[in-house]
């Protein structure tokens, strides 16, 4: 089964590097959030996430695939928090589940760094 994420070149394993991987996209979207994504560097994310630039590059090939690999995991927590605001929507609401889906897009550009 592959990987959920196929940004990843390898997944973690262990929880350490997994910790690691977070620190890695938290530095990503801080840094697209600050400066954009042209002027966004491996090198600049390793030294936001306080690792070595080869743990960049152990998991991600370039710069796009981290960038998307952020995406996945934006798209992934909207739908979270998107499914847990229709569960409190009658079914015959769907005014009330448009407004629910934007208002939390609006509120995720607002909070969610990188998003």
């Amino acid at each position: 089964m592959p990987h959920p994420n196929p940004n990843l070149r390898r997944a973690p394993v262990q929880q350490r590097s997994a910790d690691r991987l977070a620190r890695i996209l938290d530095a990503c979207a801080g840094l697209l959030d600050e400066i954009g994504y042209e002027q966004l560097s491996t090198r600049d994310v390793a030294l936001r996430a306080e690792v070595p630039i080869g743990s960049v590059y152990r998991f991600f090939s370039n710069k796009r695939a981290l960038v998307d690999a952020l995406a996945l995991r934006n798209l992934d927590l909207y739908a979270e928090r998107i499914t847990d605001r229709l569960a409190s929507i009658p079914a015959d609401d769907w005014r009330g589940a448009i407004d629910a889906v934007l208002d939390e897009y609006l509120a995720m550009k607002r909070t969610v760094p990188g998003f």
